[in-house]
């Protein structure tokens, strides 16, 4: 084997593999603005949807359900988006995909929040500290 031949191959390699990055790249960037808005309309729902179902806590196991129905819906419809009679609303599916990762996300966030208020109580009873918010001004 000619050593121009393999060098020439590496190269013809390494320039497929930077004209399929750049293909992605563009890819990723149309309609940015659209799927940042709807990422983040998805995290604002996190909110909503957290305050509003764990308010009496009674519903949580309903909560949880219909968080995932949604997701795994979401799921089905974008893996399903392959097929020719989904093919018009493929924009649409997208952009709930988007949607939905914003709101998995939140909730993923949102479930550490709860956990770390918890810990650091129990780590002031531990180590007998006082915090005092207000102290006194003399």
């Amino acid at each position: 084997m000619n050593s121009a031949t393999s060098s020439a191959r590496i190269i013809s390699f390494i320039q497929g593999i930077l004209a399929n990055l750049s293909a992605k790249i563009r890819g990723l960037r149309r309609n940015l603005p659209v799927k940042v808005l709807f990422f983040l309309v998805g995290f604002y729902c996190t909110t909503a949807f957290a305050t509003v179902i764990g308010q009496t806590g009674d519903l949580d196991i309903l909560s949880a359900a219909l968080a995932v129905l949604v997701v795994e819906g979401i799921g089905a419809l974008t893996n399903k988006a392959s097929l020719n009679l989904l093919e018009r609303a493929r924009v649409v599916i997208t952009m709930l995909n988007y949607w939905k990762a914003g709101l998995s996300l939140g909730l993923f966030l949102d479930s550490f929040k709860y956990e770390i208020g918890d810990s650091l109580t129990g780590l002031y009873s531990i180590l007998n500290l006082e915090v005092d918010s207000f102290p006194p001004f003399w």
